[in-house]
């Protein structure tokens, strides 16, 4: 058989061959337009597509079987689609992907793939039951990830069970300080209701000490003070509006940290409230104006539970 010569193989063909190796890099480095731009900044133009088909027609790599094995899910559409990954602990890489995340194919992977000494794997009943029966030999572990997951939740809902003990209410069962006759929420400054009635006691006791100096009232309103035995006494009780009912409610749920207008609202529509949006946003507005010796709002669940973890 005829030598090849020093030259071979030919100049063309060493450059298409080197132009392939440098677009499968390129490909497998950004794909992609991404890979389109840097193609053309090295001098060689490549369309995206190229490079997707460059990556398409290299061979699937080949793979000895991991000594420690991941199994982990990992949604192909949230909430509908699950598939699960098997990743090489050891050297951090995808060694496979099952259609499901039931035992079924696990077990058979791993029968497939003798070897395996640990699993890695999440807390799924049928991980568990995939790896027993396809590596009854091979130790069953949680990752980092896994653990600290579980230990959060356990938290959580230790806490959650007891969060009752976050507040620490009044034995009177209502907020310390001046409250309200009708809601039992701190008063603030900003209330019309508390501004119009020391407006009237100011006016009613400006009308006595007139009279009681000998002058007449003038004008009706005068008038109307000077027959009156109290402030209040004579005046029409203030109109109860649609949302009196519920103000209990909402001052408890705004204690609670529940702030959003349009949760609340929703609540009060569920409850076949004849209340509306407007009516809910100005009354939670009254009550972020907390006076500042009111009581720091009890933490929440969530905030015990990052405290804990």
């Amino acid at each position: 058989m005829p030598s090849r010569s020093p030259g071979w193989p030919p100049p063309h063909v060493r450059f298409t061959t080197r132009l392939n190796h440098a677009l499968e890099r390129v490909g497998l480095a950004l794909a992609g337009r991404a890979g389109t731009r840097l193609a053309a900044q090295l001098g060689f133009g490549a369309g995206w597509m190229t490079l997707i088909r460059r990556v398409m027609a290299l061979p699937d790599p080949r793979f000895s079987t991991p000594r420690v094995l991941g199994v982990d899910d990992f949604g192909i559409r949230r909430g509908q689609t699950y598939s699960t990954v098997l990743t090489s602990v050891e050297d951090h890489r995808v060694v496979d992907v099952l259609p499901t995340r039931e035992a079924g194919p696990l077990v058979a992977w791993l029968i497939r793939h003798p070897g395996v000494e640990i699993i890695c794997r999440d807390r799924a009943g049928s991980y568990a039951e995939g790896a027993r029966r396809g590596a009854p030999d091979a130790l069953q572990v949680a990752d980092r990830f896994h653990l600290w997951q579980g230990l959060g939740r356990a938290v959580e809902t230790c806490v959650a069970v007891h969060r009752d003990c976050l507040r620490n209410p009044s034995p009177s069962g209502t907020l310390p300080g001046t409250t309200r006759p009708d809601s039992g929420w701190p008063q603030s400054d900003s209330d019309p209701v508390g501004r119009q009635a020391e407006r009237k006691k100011a006016a009613y006791a400006l009308v006595h000490e007139m009279l009681a100096q000998g002058h007449s009232p003038a004008g009706r309103s005068p008038g109307t003070w000077a027959g009156a035995s109290t402030p209040c006494s004579g005046t029409r009780p203030p109109h109860a509006g649609r949302l009196d009912p519920y103000k209990l409610y909402l001052e408890r749920r705004f204690v609670e940290g529940c702030t959003g207008v349009t949760h609340l609202h929703r609540e009060l529509l569920a409850d076949s409230a004849p209340v509306t949006y407007q009516l809910v946003r100005a009354h939670i507005a009254s009550l972020r104006t907390v006076p500042v010796d009111a009581p720091p709002r009890p933490p929440t669940v969530r905030q015990v539970t990052g405290w804990l973890t």
